[in-house]
């Protein structure tokens, strides 16, 4: 009878850890997005979004073009995947940064979006293309589109989670929602500054980051502002 207990609870246990696993198919089908994105980003820096058809990148990525719209609609759907990208992979790094997790909020926030900029510095050309199209009614890249919130939803979370810990030590007031909203915000009104910047090593869009956050925050301690 024990013996049998024994087999059943391994049975179970390699059960759970066989559905952790995720299967071929899906790394295939996951590599396979990620060579279409690496083929596309290439395209859209040289082209721009306009110049590069879906043609040429599925071509490039060594599938058939109806393939390419299994995985992606259209082209604004690959660079919306990108951003959702950036968004895990800062999450990511934050997550194992444990002295930055425990640093003054000022140096979180700058942290982030440094780590962003860095991300994104490789596709700069594209990268503007986007924030041009973003303002557009009509387009799945402006920021209030459904798909466009559908990919930021996570990376808002994870700035009201770091907001909400330096609610708890005291450094702002309660902020709500709203503090992640007008973050990202922010982080557009930076990375636009930063298309412009021509400085070496774009040290005036780092050095407006460090004063800009500094003054917000200054605000926001002796305001004690209540969303």
């Amino acid at each position: 009878m024990k013996a049998h207990l024994q087999r059943s609870n391994s049975g179970r246990r390699q059960a759970v850890a066989n559905r952790a696993k995720p299967g071929k198919r899906i790394i295939k089908k996951q590599r396979t997005k990620e060579r279409i994105l690496e083929v596309a980003l290439d395209l859209f820096c040289r082209k721009g979004l306009h110049g590069a058809t879906t043609k040429e990148i599925s071509r490039k990525a060594g599938i058939a073009e109806g393939t390419l719209f299994n995985y992606f609609e259209t082209k604004e759907d690959l660079a919306l995947y990108f951003f959702e990208k950036e968004a895990e992979e800062v999450m990511k790094w934050f997550a194992a940064e444990k002295s930055l997790r425990r640093a003054p909020l000022a140096e979180q926030l700058f942290s982030v979006i440094q780590r962003q900029l860095d991300y994104i510095t490789p596709y700069e050309a594209f990268i503007g293309e986007v924030v041009f199209r973003s303002l557009q009614p009509r387009s799945k890249l402006n920021p209030l589109s459904l798909e466009s919130q559908e990919r930021w939803i996570g990376y808002l979370r994870f700035i009201r989670g770091i907001l909400e810990a330096a609610e708890k030590r005291g450094e702002i007031p309660e902020l709500g929602d709203l503090g992640a909203y007008a973050f990202a915000a922010y982080y557009m009104g930076i990375v636009t500054y930063w298309l412009h910047d021509n400085s070496r090593g774009k040290q005036k869009t780092l050095a407006l980051l460090d004063r800009s956050l500094a003054m917000a925050l200054a605000i926001l301690r002796k305001g004690d502002w209540k969303w």
